[in-house]
């Protein structure tokens, strides 16, 4: 499995334009821009931070920030903050994909976008290899030869891009933007980081969305093994609910287990077309191929929808169906993805957290530790940070906050949300039982959203919307009943 299905990203910043400013309260000098695929107008700017902000010294950098303003001229004085996953996408290329999330409450709040340090512009932590093959892009996630390459090329200390110094940047941030208190919106990851600045900076929180929750303590990526298996295993489960699903796969539990022995005891050739190039190109399906073509797209409802038909062509020798689409979303992914700032967090963050005992267990779980032995090799490389010993202790807030989890999510389902949500005392967790990774922009998710934020309280919030979204049905062959 390769990193590239860790996150979503949309369009990336372009431009930055004019000076000015509405924000007279800013230290920061913000100019006109626009942001692809957002028709509202925003407004650009940098504010430098130390690299090492323990030391206060040595090397600078410049962090790129975008502020959507609120339209209205009586603007609430606590706007939202976009806190982007991955880690490492930036938050900035997400604002045409979250921006309709906003809308509404665009109309009386800024809603800011800023790069954490080494993503988006703000000084990103690049690993780009054009030459990596097409085999690898399934099969090895971290090539030894890559991450090496990746380090020597960085102009950078990787130990200083942890989640601990980068929210101390978006404090800092905020201030230099002339706010006291903000409202969080962190995706995935997003909501580890903003979990630790709810941990440092509560005070200036009025309240948090956490949408798929991320704690420290979930272990990256070892938890994606059982989150992985749970979620393949409702597929299936609803495949053999929806009648026409198990009219045409009536076996496909036992196709996805007979699949993946037939390649673990002898890989298969398969023709594949790279959606990099266009061109055609032969691959060596073997089992951990086979098991990344099964978990990227667990994270897209639609896509999962795609999984059984797949599966079904590959029993048949056919494995384009199943893996062609899985190159499409992770070139989609990795557009907006910085891989070093990534292994600058796995690696200080959750590697050294992976005991024995957690790597036997996987032994028995159906994605096995493919992915996390790839983790653990890279990481045996990477620089690795010190962290706070308090990081992994339970957040204790009395922030308001919003939680939501989908139970199909194949990487942060709702047992994580249930952890977290244990210690806010004015936390609510609503849980959509038919979706993936993500629920804000889905259904009714934008509305609980704004009911959320404009009254800073989830106490009345009714999420019962969420488990009318449907699965979407599953797809059949050409000509199939349904």
């Amino acid at each position: 499995m390769t990193l590239r299905f860790l996150a979503f990203a949309a369009a990336v910043l372009l431009a930055a334009c004019t000076s000015g400013s509405d924000h007279p309260n800013s230290a920061i000098a913000l100019a006109d821009c626009r942001l692809p695929g957002v028709d509202t107008g925003a407004r650009c700017g940098t504010h430098d931070v130390w690299e090492d902000r323990a030391a206060k010294s040595g090397r600078r950098i410049t962090l790129r920030v975008a502020v959507i303003s609120a339209k209205a001229r009586a603007r609430e004085p606590d706007p939202i903050f976009v806190i982007a996953g991955g880690p490492g996408q930036g938050a900035i290329s997400l604002a045409a994909e979250v921006m309709p999330l906003f809308a509404r409450l665009n109309d009386s709040r800024d809603v800011v976008f800023l790069d954490q340090r080494g993503t988006g512009d703000s000084g990103p932590l690049d690993c780009d290899d054009d030459t990596q093959p097409l085999q690898m892009l399934f099969e090895d996630a971290l090539p030894e030869r890559l991450v090496r390459k990746c380090l020597a090329a960085l102009d950078a200390d990787p130990r200083q891009y942890v989640t601990p110094v980068a929210m101390e940047d978006l404090d800092e941030v905020r201030a230099a933007l002339g706010y006291d208190r903000i409202n969080l919106w962190g995706g995935s990851y997003g909501t580890r980081a903003t979990l630790e600045y709810v941990r440092r900076h509560g005070d200036h929180v009025r309240s948090m969305v956490l949408d798929g929750v991320a704690p420290a303590t979930m272990k990256l990526p070892l938890s994606f093994v059982a989150d992985g298996d749970a979620a393949l295993a409702r597929l299936i489960e609803a495949c053999e609910q929806e009648a026409a699903c198990r009219r045409t796969y009536p076996d496909l539990r036992v196709m996805i287990v007979s699949m993946r022995g037939q390649l673990q005891r002898k890989p298969a050739r398969a023709t594949i077309q790279d959606p990099r190039t266009g061109d055609r190109a032969t691959i060596q399906v073997n089992e951990n191929v086979f098991l990344s073509g099964l978990f990227r797209p667990l994270y897209v409802a639609e896509l999962a929808s795609l999984l059984p038909l797949g599966v079904s062509a590959a029993i048949s020798g056919d494995f384009n169906p199943l893996l062609a689409q899985n190159l499409e979303l992770a070139d989609d992914i990795a557009e907006n993805l910085s891989v070093g700032m990534h292994l600058s967090v796995i690696c200080a963050e959750d590697i050294p957290r992976i005991t024995r005992a957690d790597l036997e267990a996987l032994n028995q779980s159906f994605f096995g530790r493919a992915l996390v032995d790839d983790f653990i090799r890279a990481c045996s490389i990477w620089p690795r940070a010190k962290i706070p010993e308090d990081y992994y202790a339970p957040v204790k807030s009395d922030v308001p906050a919003l939680i939501l989890s989908a139970v199909s999510d194949p990487a942060t389902p709702p047992r994580h949300g249930d952890l977290v949500a244990s210690t806010l005392p004015n936390a609510k967790h609503l849980v959509a039982p038919q979706l993936g990774h993500g629920v804000s922009l889905h259904g009714c998710g934008p509305r609980l959203v704004e009911s959320f934020i404009r009254a800073g309280t989830a106490r009345d919030l009714d999420g019962k919307c969420l488990q009318r979204i449907p699965r979407p049905l599953f797809v059949l062959p050409l000509g199939a009943p349904r």
